[in-house]
């Protein structure tokens, strides 16, 4: 008999509070989708997973429990660091003055503009390629943290990312949750145990959590080892305060309730050490699924620069457009030192079409007074940002935490300003 064959009571069939009562079973009833708690989940509308068993939990697939924040990976990094960097208004602009200087109507050659421009994206790249990089390395060494898995009765260090579904881990005090575990028992009375959610919701004081009474004993390696439970339970979501189940042990069902979920990167506190089992890994755990991809962050000042740049643009425009109406105004077959002589004038000088050579010169004039917008500018703010986050944020004593041996560690460049800043203060007295 699987999930598939099960239903349970509508009063029942996903309990929450911990309560201690069974379920009816009716056998051979195709199951529905129901909506568990306030959270709809996806289809078939809960998972099943064998405690203990990984050859029975393999024919599911699920995911594994490694992770990944990095915002690149090797075939995405040239397109879509190449579109970051053109998000830029300078950028834009100098890309345009690129393409001008490639053309006839260009006096300088395309080198003079094209390599400055190259220089400026690849110094761009290679930063975000470095931070990219520390990302990965940071996540790594998450991901080759060892956790005591339940092997063979005894149990056995394993690296995070190697965790599966159903597995029997062992969370030693002060240690962090490597996935979402079922609390099957601690080494406190009545096992209950004292979870740290600072790392999720900000807050400081410990949360309690129990396990069900009928759990309580598996604490040793050997009792561990007997645990053969199934837990049915809610498909992957994002709810952090939501969790409905039932965990069927020794033909007795018991609903399951967020008291026995402890979340990944909570950390236990003020117990010995706790016994669970794995429920969701990887990206399906909360924490990971409440996550957004890592965004594109952009600074005041550079915001503030975008502006800049298209306040000189707008004066580098009215400089060219003035100087492109004297060109159509002026030009006259009199002013010989232009080089107009001879029986074929060419298009962008020839007084009887003044509106080309207006327009033609525009270009020109364009391309001839690019400079007055500096090239060099982007790439002097982003390496002051480098060194700033690299030389001086990670390396301030004042930022450093004895207590944990953490120092402070800046994971981007581009927000180095906003540091210090503050934009409101919320009280609770008015007065």
């Amino acid at each position: 008999m699987n999930g598939w064959e099960r239903v349970r009571s509508s009063t029942s069939r996903f309990g929450g509070g911990g309560g201690g009562r069974s379920t009816q079973m009716v056998d051979r009833i195709p199951s529905r989708t129901v909506t568990l708690g306030r959270v709809q989940p996806q289809a078939p509308g809960h998972r099943t997973i064998f405690c203990n068993d990984r050859e029975a939990n393999l024919m599911v697939k699920f995911k594994r429990n490694s992770i990944s924040t990095t915002k690149y990976n090797i075939l995405t990094f040239l397109p879509k660091g190449l579109f970051e960097q053109f998000r830029r208004v300078a950028n834009l602009y100098f890309l345009m003055i690129s393409i001008l200087s490639c053309t006839p109507v260009s006096p300088v050659s395309p080198i003079t503009n094209v390599l400055p421009l190259s220089m400026v994206l690849f110094v761009s790249l290679v930063k975000e390629a470095w931070e990219d990089w520390k990302r990965f390395q940071n996540d790594k060494t998450i991901n080759n943290t060892s956790v005591d898995v339940l092997q063979d009765q005894k149990w056995e260090p394993v690296p995070w990312k190697n965790l599966q579904v159903g597995d029997i881990v062992r969370i030693k005090q002060d240690g962090f949750f490597p996935a979402d575990l079922l609390f099957l028992a601690s080494t406190n009375a009545d096992s209950v145990c004292y979870v740290e959610t600072a790392n999720l919701d900000g807050e400081t004081n410990l949360k309690i959590r129990k396990a069900l009474e009928k759990t309580w004993d598996y604490v040793t390696p050997e009792k561990a080892f007997e645990f053969k439970g199934e837990v049915q339970c809610e498909q992957p979501n994002n709810s952090l305060y939501t969790f409905t189940g039932n965990l069927i042990i020794e033909k007795q069902t018991l609903p399951l309730s967020p008291n026995q979920l402890l979340l990944r990167g909570c950390s236990l506190r003020n117990t010995e050490y706790i016994i669970g089992a794995v429920v969701f890994t990887g990206h399906e755990t909360k924490v990971m699924m409440n996550s957004m991809n890592v965004p594109s962050k952009r600074s005041t000042l550079e915001r503030k620069l975008d502006r800049l740049i298209l306040t000189l643009f707008g004066v580098l425009f009215c400089m060219c457009l003035i100087g492109a109406i004297g060109s159509g105004v002026f030009l006259d077959r009199r002013y010989f030192f232009l080089g107009l002589r001879g029986p074929a004038l060419s298009a962008d000088m020839n007084p009887s079409n003044r509106f080309v050579v207006a327009l033609l010169n525009m270009f020109t004039l364009i391309t001839l007074y690019s400079p007055i917008i500096p090239i060099s500018l982007y790439v002097s703010v982003e390496m002051i940002k480098f060194v700033q986050s690299t030389q001086y944020i990670n390396n301030d004593l004042h930022m450093y935490h004895v207590e944990t041996n953490t120092p402070a560690l800046a994971r981007t460049s581009n927000l180095n300003e906003e540091l210090g800043q503050v934009n409101s203060v919320l009280a609770d007295n008015p007065t």
